[in-house]
């Protein structure tokens, strides 16, 4: 298995023990479904950026995990 951001993204927040109400910022890399369920899993807000060029994520019918807008 190749280790990088992406895989390292979830086992370095395990290393947080109580993640409810806080903010996790991430920049377009991290803007994955993945992510953002382990992160509301954990009661956390997550923060991410999504580039206008990922039409999948801006205007997909399956909305991104506690998006609001």
């Amino acid at each position: 298995m190749k280790t990088g951001e992406i895989t390292c993204f979830q086992p370095l927040l395990e290393t947080v023990v109580d993640q409810a109400g806080v903010v996790v910022t991430s920049d377009a890399l991290h803007t994955r479904r993945a992510h953002a369920t382990y992160l509301l899993g954990r009661r956390a807000h997550c923060i991410v950026i999504v580039k206008g060029n990922q039409k999948s994520s801006t205007s997909s019918p399956k909305p991104f995990p506690g998006r609001t807008s």
